[in-house]
């Protein structure tokens, strides 16, 4: 790497520091309004990947089964969480979004969205195929890295 790409980089690296840091704190001022500490992301979970059983949401968030039973239970009382009992096995409960809860994080993702927009509102639609292109490249070489890792 030359000298002059080098500084290139060492700046490209301070301003994608900046833009992530400042870029999650407004997600995560978005959502916690609505959905303090783990809430957010058991909700994320459940919309991604449908119905699963506690112990499954614990393992997937890093969480204890008390932290997910807490989040649960919040959100369960505002509606966006609903207990589902396994048809063969009463025993075995998951958990599932509801519509109110798919309802309540579109309008949070919109919101989240519009601030993004305003942000990368400089980047015309010749530049966005090649922006992808450079994040899709560093998605998978990050996968890659994740990989050689284990």
């Amino acid at each position: 790497m030359s000298e002059g790409s080098a500084k290139d980089f060492v700046k490209f690296e301070e301003l994608f520091w900046n833009v992530t840091r400042d870029m999650s704190k407004m997600w995560k001022q978005i959502f916690e309004s609505h959905l303090p500490g783990s809430q957010s992301h058991l909700v994320f979970t459940l919309a991604r990947k449908g119905p699963m059983k506690m112990s499954e949401i614990a393992q997937i968030l890093g969480l204890t089964a008390g932290a997910v039973t807490g989040a649960s239970d919040k959100l369960i009382d505002n509606g966006y969480v609903t207990r589902i009992r396994d048809k063969k096995d009463r025993r075995i409960v998951y958990l599932g979004i509801t519509d109110e809860g798919r309802a309540m994080l579109h309008q949070l993702q919109t919101v989240g969205r519009t601030k993004m927009t305003e942000a990368f509102s400089h980047i015309n639609e010749d530049q966005m195929p090649m922006i992808i292109e450079v994040f899709e490249q560093a998605a998978a070489n990050i996968s890659t890295m994740k990989g050689n890792e284990k």
